[in-house]
C-alpha cells in the first residue's frame, strides 16, 4: 500500500474503507496522501530539530497538515455522495 495513503488511513481511522476506495480510482486523491505523508514526516523533524527556525517551520507545517487534513475530508466527503438520479 501507498505510504501516503497508509498515513491518511491513520489519521481517519473511521474511513478506511472510503480512503481506500478513493485511492484505487483516483490518482489525485493518491497525490494528496502523499503531500500529506511527506508533511506529517517534515514535522516529526521539525519538532526534533535545534535549528532557529525549528518554530517557525513547525507552525508551517502545522497548517500545511490542517489544510490537507481538510482536502482529504472534503474528497472523502465528495466521493462518498452519490451522484444525483437522471
Amino acid at each position: 500500500m501507498d505510504e501516503g495513503v497508509t498515513a491518511v488511513r491513520r489519521q481517519f481511522p473511521a474511513r478506511i474503507k472510503a480512503i481506500d476506495d478513493l485511492s484505487a480510482r483516483s490518482e489525485d486523491f493518491r497525490e494528496i496522501c502523499r503531500d500529506f505523508a511527506d508533511a506529517q514526516s517534515a514535522l516529526e523533524k521539525w519538532n526534533l530539530s535545534t535549528d532557529l527556525k525549528r518554530d517557525e517551520r513547525v507552525a508551517e507545517y502545522r497548517e500545511l497538515i490542517a489544510e490537507l487534513s481538510k482536502e482529504i475530508e472534503g474528497a472523502l466527503n465528495d466521493a462518498s455522495v452519490p451522484p444525483p438520479a437522471r
